[in-house]
């Protein structure tokens, strides 16, 4: 048997032993929170000003500032697509001053179609966190002659579609519903941002564009443009009178898997990231401070009133959904995908 007091310098034993263990982690969590006290964090979007990830990166920045005592500096790079900003936080020096809120459709699609200008290992990004994630919609302009997909599916001219890039995470997934639904269509590409193809919409150069549905509510409505349909299995809460895809057309098997493969990639959502390499410390105060402000009631309210959604997820559910979206296709099929979205209609 063992003594009481052997018992008792056990107990002690292990105590102070994890007491020892705790002492370096806390430390470095003081650290990390004294290190952004004053600071200046260089807040990097992909979208334009007055676009949703404009909207949602200003909505953060309040709540991220009196959380960290740092100062933020908003800063819209909406070129290539978003890899201009994604390229700028991966390069930036791994301090933890320099964050991202970017389309993860965007960095998954980008190095799956080899884009030029990819210079990241989407697999090696320095998560943070999922604030939002919402389904695509098609998003139609005053004066296009369409008012349904099965308009569209039977047009004997193509309809035109704005975008910014091929690979702006939109502008693909709108040449995967023509192959889907057999559309004449055709990209009109080079546009600077959100204003620039809203006011193309409204002018009538271009039918419209595919969008987040956060993005149709936030300026969809207020300039004449109506939700023609939803690339999802499922309606959305935004727009309840549009019919998915598969309510609106007769897809088949092949053609179906096409958009469900490329929705579960949408389904990412707007992402955080901070450059590789950031102190494991300080990556773990910045994921925990946007768990604490995505998830706060008040914060969901808020963003509800600006049309903008707040669904968190954390860095190892993102990790393990980057991951499954990179391997879901074989050889063949990203072939496939690669000639349906980048060439076919660019004519």
């Amino acid at each position: 048997m063992i003594g009481r007091g052997k018992v008792r310098g056990l107990v002690s034993a292990a105590l102070g032993a994890s007491l020892i263990a705790a002492a370096p982690a806390c430390a470095a969590a003081e650290s990390a929170a004294a290190f952004f006290q004053g600071k200046q964090v260089r807040f990097y979007t992909m979208g334009s000003p007055g676009g949703g990830y404009d909207t949602y990166m200003r909505a953060l920045i309040p709540h991220l500032e009196k959380k960290l005592g740092a100062r933020m500096l908003p800063t819209n790079e909406p070129g290539a697509g978003g890899l201009i900003a994604v390229n700028r936080t991966v390069n930036a020096p791994p301090d933890g001053l320099t964050i991202l809120l970017v389309g993860g459709e965007t960095l998954v699609t980008a190095q799956l179609y080899d884009a030029p200008g990819v210079n990241y290992d989407v697999r090696k990004l320095a998560w943070l966190a999922r604030v939002s994630s919402e389904a695509k919609v098609a998003l139609l302009g005053p004066k296009s002659p369409y008012t349904s997909v099965a308009d569209m599916a039977r047009s004997a001219t193509p309809v035109t579609w704005a975008g910014s890039s091929k690979i702006d995470g939109n502008t693909d997934f709108t040449a995967i519903m023509a192959h889907a639904l057999g559309m004449k269509s055709k990209m009109i590409i080079g546009y600077k941002g959100t204003g620039d193809m809203n006011l193309a919409i409204q002018r009538g150069e271009v039918d419209g564009r595919v969008v987040s549905e956060e993005s149709a509510a936030l300026y969809g409505a207020s300039n004449g443009m109506r939700v023609v349909t939803v690339l999802a299995r499922t309606r959305v809460e935004q727009f309840p009178e549009a019919p998915t895809l598969f309510e609106a057309a007769k897809l088949a098997p092949a053609q179906a898997r096409l958009i469900d493969w490329r929705a579960s990639i949408a389904g990412l959502g707007r992402l955080m990231v901070v450059t590789p390499g950031t102190p494991p410390e300080r990556i773990d105060l910045l994921q925990k401070t946007l768990a604490e402000i995505i998830r706060d009631p008040a914060f969901v309210a808020e963003a509800k009133k600006l049309s903008l959604s707040a669904n968190h997820a954390g860095a190892d559910e993102v990790r393990a959904t980057v991951e499954q979206a990179m391997t879901m296709l074989d050889k063949a099929g990203l072939a496939e995908i690669r000639q349906i979205a980048l060439d076919r209609y660019y004519q």
